[in-house]
Parts: C-alpha cells; sequence; structure tokens
C-alpha cells in the first residue's frame, strides 16, 4: 500500500481515472447522438488554467443548467490529453 495521499498516486490499471469517466460519457453521448444535460446550485469548480499540478486555477461559479452536445465520432479523448499533458511537462 502506497504511503502517497490518493490524489499523488498513479492509478492502477483497473482504477478509473476522471479522463476515462469523460471519456465514458461522451462517448455514450455520441453513441445515442442525445445532449448531456446537468442542473447545479450554487456549484464552485476550480479550473486549471494549463496543464501542471503547480497551475493556477480560475474559479468557475454554476447555479443553472449545462448542456452538452457533441458531434462527430467517438475517440480516445482520455489518451490525447495524457498524451498534451506529457507534452506541456
Amino acid at each position: 500500500m502506497s504511503n502517497e495521499p490518493p490524489a499523488r498516486r498513479r492509478p492502477t490499471p483497473r482504477e478509473q481515472t476522471w479522463l476515462d469517466a469523460v471519456d465514458d460519457v461522451l462517448d455514450a453521448i455520441i453513441d445515442r447522438e442525445e445532449d448531456l444535460e446537468c442542473s447545479f446550485e450554487e456549484l464552485t469548480v476550480d479550473v486549471p488554467i494549463r496543464m501542471g499540478p503547480e497551475s493556477d486555477v480560475a474559479r468557475w461559479r454554476v447555479d443553472g443548467t449545462l448542456r452538452v452536445s457533441v458531434d462527430g465520432a467517438d475517440g480516445p479523448l482520455a489518451e490525447w490529453l495524457r498524451w498534451w499533458s506529457r507534452q506541456l511537462a
């Protein structure tokens, strides 16, 4: 068992990361040709301005409905984002 806090541990091959979850959701939306709609009340999200652990963040506040529509073909977004992150490191 690792002594590192969970946020700093690298995922094992069986663990699903947030990038994998995004891939799954986007694939499902594309396959069904549907929109993803989420409603939030007073949600605050810190969004990194650039890739990297020491990046500054922009604080987004959401109070309402967010609808995401995806057009195109499904693909490995998570793998692309991981590749891009390595290029910036």
